[in-house]
């Protein structure tokens, strides 16, 4: 997909701890997600997904490595998922509770017996 073409941007952390992944479920998917969402105006990707995280977790992240992004079409749009490995000191804990019904340490070595999101997948595949 070409740049120009992008219509959404998202940017999400890849959060690992003991060689686990932590994932948050919303109520209204099946699938589990990077904590992360779209940018806000003229916001950066890296600045998205630590404000994304801090509103999700409430953790404070630091980004350790831009791992990439994953182009897909979700619900007739194309969108540019901008993944980060990042790291935190703090305990996450779903904040927005309205929003996200669980939130998970998935084994990595163990993805496949989850339901994920595509860019996660990704991940996943070529971490």
């Amino acid at each position: 997909m070409i740049d120009s073409e992008i219509e959404v941007q998202l940017s999400g952390c890849a959060i690992i701890k003991d060689n686990k992944l932590l994932l948050l479920k919303k109520f209204k998917n099946s699938y589990y997600e990077f904590p992360g969402g779209k940018l806000d105006e003229n916001e950066t990707i890296e600045e998205a997904a630590i404000r994304e995280a801090k509103e999700e977790i409430g953790c404070d992240i630091k980004i350790i490595t831009n791992f990439g992004f994953f182009d897909f079409i979700h619900k007739e749009k194309n969108v540019r998922s901008n993944i980060f490995l990042a790291e935190t000191a703090d305990e996450p804990t779903i904040v927005e509770t309205e929003i996200f019904e669980n939130m998970i340490w998935i084994p990595l070595d163990k993805y496949l017996d989850y339901d994920l999101a595509s860019n996660v997948l990704y991940f996943c595949e070529n971490h």
